[in-house]
């Protein structure tokens, strides 16, 4: 989790992206994006107790596919990533956020992502649906500036709400 005051610098930390985090050590520094999808996907396999062969036969696709996929380093198509997002119930917005900013799929499960993911969902579904050639509205720069203004507020106030909860907890 991030220590001290939330701030635009210590949401999108770099310490991810480093290797620095104690609970990275042992991952190699050259993961792909791909891989940290998978790490992500096994993790919270494993958070929710689902068996591997149970997430195969909810999918309908061969267990012995889903195995090579998942643990044997085949390859994640999208189209199967989102299938297994969608049944594990993994916020697509945030996951690409820890993912392809944090560079570690352990941020997915820190509050700070979760808080920013919040106030950047509309905008980035948006430039998700341009990347795929249907976009519904002109996104103008001073509408990315406002989203990332109302995040930055959002995050302030909640981390002002932490540190007097804090204080009254200690005093």
């Amino acid at each position: 989790m991030l220590d001290g005051a939330i701030t635009p610098v210590t949401v999108f930390n770099q310490r991810y992206a480093s290797g620095s985090d104690g609970d990275r050590a042992g991952q190699g520094t050259a993961d792909t994006e791909q891989t940290a999808y998978k790490r992500l996907i096994n993790c919270e396999l494993t958070r929710q107790v689902i068996p591997l062969a149970h997430m195969a036969d909810r999918l309908g696709v061969l267990r012995t596919k889903l195995h090579k996929v998942l643990r044997q380093g085949a390859h994640l198509d999208e189209k199967l990533r989102l299938r297994l997002f969608e049944q594990l119930q993994i916020d697509q917005t945030r996951a690409t956020i820890a993912v392809s900013l944090l560079r570690s799929h352990l941020a997915y499960y820190d509050q700070a992502v979760f808080l920013a993911a919040e106030g950047l969902k509309g905008l980035y579904c948006e430039a998700r649906l341009a990347n795929q050639g249907t976009i519904q509205i002109d996104l103008q720069p001073a509408i990315i500036h406002t989203a990332a203004g109302r995040t930055y507020a959002m995050l302030m106030v909640h981390q002002a709400r932490v540190l007097e909860a804090n204080q009254t907890l200690f005093c």
